[in-house]
Formats: structure tokens, C-alpha cells, sequence
């Protein structure tokens, strides 16, 4: 069944290529980036690459709950995930990014190679990133509600398949999402 939702996800690409051409791709620039917007609760969505080994890493995924949040340090954010893999366990992970100076990148601490990207998206409350490491490179939706509209939706596989990533994934969020852990 995730095959055909795969493959009807890549015709719908097909189709919003055709309708809304790439010149609404817009990478964010330092001066846009307004930190607090992404400050606070992101529900992990979609994800699209070039190959499909780059989203391996998001087969076993369910549904996954992020939340960002600000360190003591201003140029650093701290990301927090629950992660609720198809066979119901719950795996907590977290991440710092460092923010760039005159940049809207974000470089994660311990991983010199990647690249974190964001850019522009069409609909409140959802963030589109690019990701980029010496394996992969895969762009990422996330969003505030479980079930952003078709038109959000839409603007992200068409930003997708304008780099060129046709390999799709929907995140099936069949379960409830797993509670973040004291630490």
C-alpha cells in the first residue's frame, strides 16, 4: 500500500510541476529569518529526495514530534525529537544546530558536513528544510497540525521536484505521537 500512495504522491508531483512552475522556490536569507517562528512543536510530515536509499532512514518512522527550542547560548537551538517507529516504541533523539552569522543556514553540532537549509513556504505554521550530508541530500516537510491542507502539501512536493527529488514519502502518523522524556 505505501508503494501506491509513493507512486500517487510522484503523479501528483507531475502535476503540480505543470501547474505552479519553480520560480516560487526562495531560500530563506539571514535577514528574513525570524528565530522565534520556529521556536516550539513541529510534527514531522514528508520528505522527498533524488534516491530513495536518502530517505531510508524514515521507513521504520510512524509519526515523529519535534520541538525546538532555545539554549542559554543565542547562537545555538536546541531540536528534540519523539520518534514513534510502525512497531509503536517510542525512541527519543536530540540534536544542536548553530546558527551562522549574516546566514540562514543551520550546521549541526558534530556533523561538519551537513547542511540545513530552509526555505520559504507557502502555508503558516509548516517549514520546509533541505538537508545535506556526504550521503544524501533530501528536503523535509514539517507542520504545527497533523493534517496540513492538500495546498501546503502541494507546495512542497512541487519545491521538491523542482530539485529534481521525485522519490516521495508521506509519514503515515497512524499512531499517537510519543511524549518528549524528562531529561
Amino acid at each position: 500500500m505505501e508503494g501506491l500512495w509513493t507512486y500517487l504522491f510522484y503523479l501528483y508531483g507531475l502535476l503540480v510541476d505543470a501547474v505552479f512552475p519553480c520560480e516560487n522556490l526562495v531560500k530563506l536569507q539571514a535577514n528574513e529569518l525570524n528565530r522565534d517562528q520556529y521556536l516550539g512543536r513541529w510534527l514531522f510530515i514528508a520528505a522527498a529526495s533524488s534516491s530513495s536509499s536518502s530517505l531510508e532512514t524514515f521507513a521504520y518512522v510512524d509519526s515523529t514530534l519535534f520541538s525546538m527550542n532555545q539554549t542559554e547560548s543565542p547562537e545555538r537551538l536546541q531540536l528534540g525529537a519523539a520518534i514513534r517507529l510502525k512497531t509503536g516504541q517510542c525512541v527519543p533523539k536530540s540534536w544542536n544546530y548553530l546558527l551562522e552569522e549574516k546566514s540562514a543556514d543551520l550546521a549541526t553540532e558534530g556533523r561538519p558536513h551537513m547542511r540545513t537549509e530552509l526555505f520559504s513556504a507557502k502555508c503558516p505554521n509548516t517549514i520546509i528544510v533541505q538537508e545535506t550530508d556526504q550521503d544524501y541530500q533530501r528536503i523535509l516537510f514539517y507542520s504545527r497540525i497533523l493534517h496540513p491542507e492538500e495546498h501546503c502539501l502541494a507546495d512542497f512536493w512541487n519545491k521538491a521536484s523542482c530539485l529534481e527529488m521525485n522519490e516521495f514519502l508521506l509519514i503515515p502518523r497512524t499512531q499517537d505521537a510519543c511524549e518528549f522524556q524528562q531529561t
